[in-house]
């Protein structure tokens, strides 16, 4: 019995910096092959650098519903992905590695994430030792990291669209942000490869600086309010200094000035790096998102046509053909006339 093809969604899978390697050729047929079995729609789009585009034209000949894009020369490898996502034009897009085609169902994840409404990300069996540490710094920057995340994820078109409007991105398609309105489920790995630990070193480096940004918020108001304390100790020092020269007539020579000095440039210092931490906490304020993304949900028990037909005095129908009955508010009501 052949299997019966969804026409309700439109599929895009994303797949950036591809290969050009016959094994990566390969893995790509057997994943078009398979969301051609299950979709009757999608298309599949590569980011390859524009020196290594030639390469991959040839895919274009065996394989349907391909779409190179290409890009200059040294993107990042997460900016590729958000390029690739930005272009997608499926109802679910599925950002995916190449290498993990074995690893995940991605039909079920689209079907998941297309029912549920949610993101739907591969999940590794198995987790690093510094998966703790990653855990604080990506709750500390308002994402969800962990050593435990795999490249490849399914986004429905709604959540994709808040992510790549997100402030960082790339950072956003990698981790998702801690939101309640961003539903995230996860799928687990078959765990048939063991992931390299020194494979994308330089990637990874690059996410943890990504998150160590992220933090600038925190770090800028915890350095806000010790700049601030330090102010006001340094004035607490000066004026003791003054007091002691005014009090006491056999202070230590060059002590007064001296202290003095320090005090006053540990002021001015203080002052000024709270200024600017100030400064920087209201410009990253100005790239958040509006009022609109703060609501999440809504429930309400308003019910404003029950109110008008009470002050209106109508009687609707039961369905056996009787008419409503209507009558003005301080005006008696009309008789209703029967029929023998």
């Amino acid at each position: 019995m052949i299997p019966i093809r969804r026409e309700d969604i439109f599929v895009s899978v994303c797949i950036a910096d591809f290969p050009a390697s016959e094994a990566a050729a390969a893995d790509l047929q057997r994943l078009c092959a398979a969301i051609s079995a299950r979709f009757r729609y999608w298309e599949v789009l590569l980011t390859v650098p524009a020196d290594r585009a030639e390469a991959c034209e040839a895919l274009m000949a065996c394989v349907a519903n391909i779409r190179l894009l290409k890009v200059r020369h040294g993107t990042p490898f997460y900016r590729q992905r958000v390029a690739a996502a930005a272009e997608a034009i499926g109802d679910v897009v599925v950002v995916a590695a190449i290498e993990e085609r074995s690893e995940l169902d991605m039909p079920a994840m689209i079907e998941t994430a297309a029912a549920a409404g949610a993101i739907v990300i591969g999940q590794r069996r198995s987790r690093s030792p510094l998966n703790p540490l990653l855990e604080a710094l990506g709750h500390s920057a308002g994402f969800r990291t962990s050593t435990r995340n795999m490249l490849t994820a399914a986004y429905p078109r709604t959540l994709l669209n808040r992510l790549l409007a997100h402030p960082d991105p790339q950072l956003a398609l990698r981790f998702p942000p801690a939101d309640p309105a961003l539903p995230v489920l996860w799928q687990k790995a078959a765990g048939l490869l063991r992931p390299c630990p020194l494979c994308g070193l330089g990637r990874k480096l690059g996410l943890v600086q990504k998150l160590l940004v992220s933090t600038a918020p925190r770090v800028l108001a915890l350095v806000g309010l010790l700049s601030l304390a330090v102010a006001l100790a340094s004035l607490a020092l000066a004026l003791y200094a003054l007091v002691v020269w005014l009090t006491f007539s056999d202070v230590q020579p060059g002590w007064f000035t001296l202290t003095l000095a320090l005090s006053l440039t540990a002021t001015f210092l203080s002052v000024a790096i709270f200024g600017l931490s100030l400064g920087l906490q209201k410009m990253i304020e100005g790239q958040s998102g509006g009022l609109g993304e703060d609501i999440l949900d809504e429930r309400s028990s308003v019910d404003l046509f029950g109110q008008v037909m009470t002050e209106l005095n109508v009687e609707v129908a039961d369905g056996t053909g009787g008419k409503a009955a209507l009558a003005l508010p301080g005006l008696p009501r009309l008789p209703e006339r029967k029929t023998a």
